[in-house]
């Protein structure tokens, strides 16, 4: 079994390319690549969140790496 790594991102609350879109935490760690229709919870306890839609940047340690949010169920 390989090694997972642990990406940071950038969760921001928007619709699909938009992103720029306010964000509501930095520095969230997912292990391996997110996917749209992933389902997460924040640890504030926020959540669940729908991902719509996600940019990675080359370097797994880069602070461009962001996921596009919806709150599930609005």
């Amino acid at each position: 079994m390989g090694y997972m790594e642990r990406v940071p991102w950038s969760i921001r609350e928007g619709e699909v390319g938009d992103f720029h879109a306010p964000e509501i935490m930095g520095g969230y760690r997912w292990i391996g690549e997110p996917s749209r229709g992933d389902f997460l919870v924040l640890p504030d306890g926020s959540g669940p969140w729908r991902v719509v839609d996600r940019m990675r940047a080359g370097q797994g340690d880069a602070t461009e790496n962001v996921l596009i949010v919806q709150l599930f169920g609005e």
